[in-house]
């Protein structure tokens, strides 16, 4: 079938960042400068779980209504108005059923589809290549990504032909610990899981929460468990095959997601605790800046640029959309269009494009650049 037409990677980000640079600088004031537009969702039904930049607009992946409750779906759009839907090829009886909940692209689109069933309801992992023609799902043997040994994944990336996933798994070690699969075409897997950078040393539990591609190659975010404290940590690697380990400032504090811009990357998190409130590195060796508190905190995206960072945080349940400098200051809250539970944002040459979700579906809007 069909690859991925991703297009000159130096040609997507360049193109990308400018959009972003233009957009946020409108986006600094305490006041909304415009309103958010509906816009028609790509399918009936439709979940928008994951928006990812691509060089001619954006791709959205999630799920549509199906017979048996849902099914993957993946669309793309050069302005977040029309939409084209990305055929999708399930192999198994899981990923007839998954949603897409985490992409990448890079010479091709990898995603990562998630089912819940079995005796148990566990989490069943299903990893998807392809193109905008169409992405296929390729089955994997059951304990490459579960069974015994396993945690979980949770995230997918993609730069050159190295695809990744991140999540945990019980190494030779015998210690459960943060863990990475590689893939050089979408199709055959390895996982990763004694790297002495990411796994678990004696003494210690690590977890990767969240992955992203900067200027250095793939950047990981997660924490370590040591003497019953937690530590934020955040990994990078060039290839996905030799990892480097940094600590960032803070104790009782987790890591959950990091978003790069074309010098430097921005990592958002949280302390752990009574009275949780979020944390943001503008870079490892940053001390963090505190944010917002809520009795429940967790950061759902991070896309980062030059100028400005946009996160958005759930806090007690309901999403926020806020903007922040890259040094982590300057913290402005855009107000969304409706409360939501869940919600994904992705810059377009138009403006902010954003999905907000619910239980049953997904709605779509557009808020242009003042």
């Amino acid at each position: 079938m069909r690859r991925a037409e991703a297009g000159d990677p130096a040609v997507r980000w360049s193109l990308v960042l400018v959009a972003v640079f233009v957009l946020l600088a409108g986006y600094t004031a305490t006041e909304p400068v415009s309103e958010w537009r509906e816009l028609p969702s790509p399918a009936a039904g439709a979940r928008v779980l994951e928006f990812v930049p691509w060089h001619r607009g954006v791709l959205a992946f999630g799920s549509v209504p199906a017979a048996d409750g849902r099914a993957p779906a993946a669309w793309s759009s050069a302005d977040g108005s029309h939409w084209r839907t990305v055929p999708v090829e399930p192999h198994s009886p899981y990923a007839s059923l998954a949603a897409l909940i985490s992409a990448g692209v890079g010479d091709r689109m990898v995603a990562l589809g998630q089912a819940f069933g079995g005796a148990h309801e566990n989490p069943r992992m299903t990893v998807w290549s392809g193109g905008t023609g169409g992405l296929e799902e390729y089955p994997q043997v059951f304990e490459l990504f579960g069974g015994p040994h396993a945690i979980g994944v949770s995230a997918a990336a993609a730069l050159g032909s190295t695809d990744l996933l991140v999540g945990g798994w019980d190494g030779a070690s015998g210690r459960y610990g943060a863990t990475v699969w590689t893939s050089p075409d979408g199709a055959a897997w390895q996982r990763r899981a004694d790297d002495p950078a990411l796994s678990s040393a004696p003494g210690e539990q690590t977890g990767a929460s969240a992955v992203s591609t900067g200027p250095s190659g793939f950047v990981v975010v997660g924490e370590t468990l040591r003497d019953e404290k937690l530590f934020p940590l955040e990994w990078t690697s060039s290839d996905g095959v030799q990892w480097q380990r940094h600590s960032l400032f803070g104790t009782a504090a987790v890591a959950t997601r990091v978003g790069c811009g074309a010098t430097s990357c921005t990592v958002f998190g949280q302390t752990i605790g009574a009275s949780p409130h979020v944390l943001c590195w503008p870079a490892p060796d940053a001390v963090a800046v505190s944010g917002p508190s809520a009795a429940a905190v967790d950061t759902l995206q991070v896309v980062a640029a030059d100028q400005r960072v946009l996160a958005v945080l759930k806090l007690d349940g309901t999403a926020h959309l806020v903007s922040v400098d890259t040094n982590c200051t300057g913290r402005q809250e855009i107000a969304l269009p409706i409360p939501a539970a869940e919600a994904q944002v992705s810059v377009l040459p138009a403006g902010l494009l954003l999905a907000t979700t619910d239980t049953d579906r997904s709605r779509l809007w557009l808020r242009a650049p003042h």
